[in-house]
């Protein structure tokens, strides 16, 4: 994702901007870089919050509507969108990279997701990721149902 500056650019202005007091909430949208780039994007976010001081941390999960995949595709034809069993997998990675040296509320519970998740990282990360693991193991059966997402 072109965000107009660079990752030690964003981990610099977030860092600044908690030793200034401001406290940071931080949002990663799950299946952004497709299944091309998810590995990229997950690690790659994970540094950025293992290297900053956020606060508040949430993830959600992209979801195109209907009427707007035609359009999204013609700009971005190699995206392959995530399932959601893809998404938990790159959900679980994410959490699994992570290694804050603070203290941060972690939220996964936008309407968007398959599975809605909450904790303190670093302190219950494993706990996080066992849930992460048996809803995989569940399947479907342990998911948000998508008529409940808007999908």
């Amino acid at each position: 994702i072109t965000k107009g500056v660079n990752q030690s650019e964003i981990i610099e202005s977030l860092n600044k901007a908690s030793d200034a007091g401001i406290k940071i909430s931080a949002t990663v949208i799950l299946g952004i870089g497709g299944s091309k780039y998810s590995d990229e994007h997950i690690r790659n976010s994970a540094k950025i919050i293992n290297e900053t001081k956020v606060t508040y941390l949430s993830t959600l999960q992209l979801g195109l509507e209907e009427e707007s995949k035609e359009k999204f595709y013609k700009h971005f034809s190699d995206f392959s969108m995530l399932d959601d069993h893809e998404i938990l997998h790159e959900q679980k990675r994410f959490i699994e990279f992570l290694n804050p040296s603070n203290k941060i509320i972690f939220r996964s519970n936008h309407a968007s997701n398959a599975l809605h998740l909450a904790g303190t990282l670093p302190r219950e990360k494993s706990r996080l990721v066992q849930e992460l693991e048996m809803a995989l193991k569940m399947g479907e059966s342990a998911f948000v149902p998508k008529v409940f997402r808007g999908f």
